[in-house]
């Protein structure tokens, strides 16, 4: 399949201080082809790295999947315009240029050509029945527009398409990294009893209980030790990791018997869990204990993210949900 991208962070805001945001940009298809032709080396699949797109910034690269990938640049408007200006030269197809209409001539209205599009997207399994349902209901909201669902709760459910962002931090050897194997349930991140193993972030999909989240382990969050050069590293890959909690949709924060819990970051929601818990807890209160050894809390940790993400009575409710961008119509 060709490579393509699409822009999956709103326009940065206005707002004082606004301009050291960090963008998304979602491709997918022939993502390695494209990279080559960007002349951007490579990032491992479930890796992330720094890497330099063609002199315009330094970004973040994080290798989904074979066929995934996502880019966080600064999200200055002359950044990301230079940045799609090179994308579309590099011959990477912007995917949001096409109407669901011509995308799907053979649906009957535009909502059943929406939900289509939308269908073809959605990346958690718990969209398909609800978008599969949305041409009936919207029938019925044009007799009675109280029953379309207000745009914030619309924008919530529509983390079913697109994936939430998730990023753990904490201290540095409490066991983050065994979490995201645990969750994963593979190897996609190195575990050593040893400070700053994981020095770059390590990035993932996972399906926590029909939820697709894009899930970002980050650098141990702590003093910096080792030679200059390493402490500088250390340095940097924590900084990155704070500022993408910009992004967020929920931050986990992470302790273990014997550290704090880190400040929130961000106005991001957060989640206080004590990891490594057949050690004990952490000194401060835990919403969830783990202990991955004896594999405990995990489903419990999985289904908190998913309901914290996207509420249960959110997905149950009966009315129509506007699952495309806000701001346009739906006929």
């Amino acid at each position: 399949m060709p490579a393509w991208f699409r822009i999956s962070s709103p326009p940065p805001s206005t707002a004082a201080g606004a301009a050291g945001a960090i963008g998304i940009i979602t491709m997918g298809g022939d993502v390695a082809g494209a990279l080559e032709r960007l002349r951007v080396r490579e990032v491992a699949i479930g890796r992330t790295g720094l890497r330099d797109l063609l002199g315009i910034d330094t970004v973040v690269l994080a290798r989904i999947a074979a066929d995934s990938a996502m880019i966080f640049p600064h999200a200055g408007p002359a950044v990301m315009a230079k940045i799609v200006a090179a994308l579309e030269a590099a011959g990477i197809t912007r995917s949001d240029h096409a109407s669901p209409r011509e995308k799907y001539p053979e649906a009957r209205t535009e909502i059943e050509a929406r939900m289509l599009d939308a269908l073809a997207r959605a990346e958690s399994p718990l969209a398909i029945d609800l978008l599969l349902d949305q041409p009936r209901r919207w029938a019925l909201a044009e007799r009675d527009p109280s029953l379309v669902l207000p745009d914030e709760a619309s924008r919530t459910l529509n983390r079913l398409i697109d994936p939430p962002l998730i990023v753990a931090l904490g201290a540095p050897n409490i066991g983050k990294s065994s979490l995201i194997n645990a969750l994963a349930g593979r190897s996609v991140a190195i575990v050593a009893d040893v400070p700053g193993t994981t020095r770059d972030h390590v990035g993932v999909t996972l399906d926590l209980a029909g939820l697709v989240v894009r899930y970002l382990d980050t650098p141990g969050i702590g003093p910096t030790r080792g030679t200059d050069e390493h402490a500088a590293l250390d340095h940097e890959a924590q900084a990155i990791a704070l500022r993408l909690t910009e992004h967020a949709d929920l931050i986990l924060l992470c302790a273990d018997a014997g550290t704090r819990y880190l400040d929130p970051p961000s106005a991001a929601p957060h989640l206080r869990i004590g990891l490594r818990s057949d050690l004990g807890p952490p000194p401060e209160g835990s919403e969830i204990l783990i202990s991955v050894r004896e594999k405990t809390g995990l489903e419990a940790l999985t289904r908190a993210i998913r309901d914290r993400l996207v509420p249960p009575a959110l997905r149950s409710d009966p009315r129509a949900w506007r699952f495309w961008p806000t701001g346009t119509s739906p006929a």
